[in-house]
């Protein structure tokens, strides 16, 4: 059975009412229906589609992680063609290379633990959520559970690749930045100083690792070996941690975030010179 509603407009009785409530008559339904869109709070968009960004919105925090925003992110290209892209957590040599030759694909960033990323399929295939690869070289960027590229056998960093999972790196940097407090007072906060056994902590590191760069494949013994930086991850001086210090040679120590005034350097220079030709190997 079908019942037929009378034109409430045209309706004497809800007229009537109408007038004596004193309420004007609005134009009929839909004739200027204007849609608001809703933004959604950040976190949310970062943790489904995630957002398109131009490379230079990005912090590069002082651990080598990715920001934006104030939230600690993973960045990946979003259209996809022949080959599935990885997704990047940290400053690695592929993104500095990708940043040096302003390469233009579309950025996104996101922070969802599921390991699925929205992306684009070319060729008019629309768009999908896709499972996609950690980079690697990230993985060696920050030394996650020990992982290098220039030491490990094949095997062994593709069963670190294969057991790595989004939930235990956001238990160990957390999504939100915000949040974070200082397990220090201004009053007993240390001092961003190296530590009285720098020297000695400094030598042994270089001897443990066997005067061998961790980014590039320089090994630098003898007199050379004063080419060779023991570089702190987190920016903390006083952190002598071992998961915290990394053999770097001073070409790639230069190249981390907030380290580029060392290529200002007569020792920069003169090691290039000495040195480029087993670089460029």
């Amino acid at each position: 059975m079908t019942i037929k509603l009378p034109d409430f407009l045209t309706w004497a009785a809800f007229n009537g009412l109408r007038h004596e409530m004193g309420a004007p008559l609005v134009e009929r339904f839909g004739a200027r229906l204007e849609v608001t869109e809703i933004e959604l709070p950040l976190i949310d968009v970062l943790q489904g589609t995630g957002v398109d960004i131009a490379f230079d919105q990005i912090e590069i925090r002082d651990d080598g992680t990715l920001a934006y925003k104030d939230y600690r992110v993973l960045l990946y290209i979003r259209d996809i063609n022949n080959y599935v892209p990885r997704y990047h957590f940290a400053y690695c040599r592929k993104l500095q290379e990708m940043h040096r030759d302003n390469r233009s694909e579309k950025y996104v960033v996101a922070n969802s633990d599921s390991g699925l990323f929205q992306v684009n399929l070319m060729n008019d295939k629309g768009s999908e959520r896709a499972r996609l690869d950690v980079c690697q070289l990230c993985l060696a960027h920050i030394r996650w559970r020990g992982f290098d590229m220039q030491v490990m056998p094949r095997r062994e960093r593709l069963a670190i690749v294969d057991r790595f999972r989004l939930t235990d790196f956001f238990a160990e940097y957390p999504k939100d930045l915000l949040p974070v407090t200082s397990r220090h007072t201004s009053d007993t906060a240390p001092l961003n100083e190296y530590t009285a056994d720098w020297r000695e902590v400094s030598n042994r590191t270089r001897r443990e690792r066997g005067y061998k760069c961790a980014k590039c494949p320089i090994v630098l013994v003898g007199a050379e070996s004063k080419y060779l930086h023991v570089h702190h991850r987190n920016g903390l001086k006083h952190d002598n941690g071992d998961e915290n210090l990394e053999v770097l040679c001073i070409g790639c120590h230069a190249d981390e975030p907030l380290h580029a005034h060392l290529k200002g350097l007569p020792e920069y220079r003169t090691f290039l010179k000495r040195h480029r030709r087993q670089l460029e190997q």
